[in-house]
């Protein structure tokens, strides 16, 4: 397993994301496909132009988040044949860079997530 990624796409909002080959063999021609998607967002005041933010209230989220937070979502497949593998990392990815160009290139996403990250820290069991 590595952590270098084999695909890393430039959004249009300034962030990069990386596609990571985290798969493994579980049988003799057998594997396990696990891909993470990871966009990292650094917390920055930049992201909140569309958005009302005193700097107490950047001063606080940064205070509780620190200085990035990690997009992270997981794609797996199970029992893959070997000769299957290649054709579906592929097709992940390529679904993968397709969100990016449309979902998580989008102007607002970093903020969101941000203001998501730290909704989830401040109610941990909601």
């Amino acid at each position: 397993m590595s952590t270098d990624p084999i695909l890393s796409v430039q959004l249009d909002n300034g962030l990069t994301m990386k596609c990571i080959d985290q798969s493994r063999k579980i049988a003799a021609d057998r594997w396990y496909i696990c891909i993470w998607i990871e966009i990292v967002v650094s917390v920055d005041k930049k992201w909140f132009t569309h958005f009302f933010m005193d700097e107490k209230k950047y001063q606080k989220i940064r205070d509780l988040l620190g200085p990035s937070v990690v997009f992270k979502q997981k794609h797996e497949r199970n029992f893959v044949s070997e000769g299957e593998k290649a054709q579906i990392i592929e097709t992940i990815c390529q679904h993968a860079s397709e969100m990016g160009r449309t979902y998580f290139c989008h102007a607002d996403f970093p903020a969101k997530y941000i203001l998501k990250c730290l909704h989830a820290k401040q109610t941990p069991f909601n």
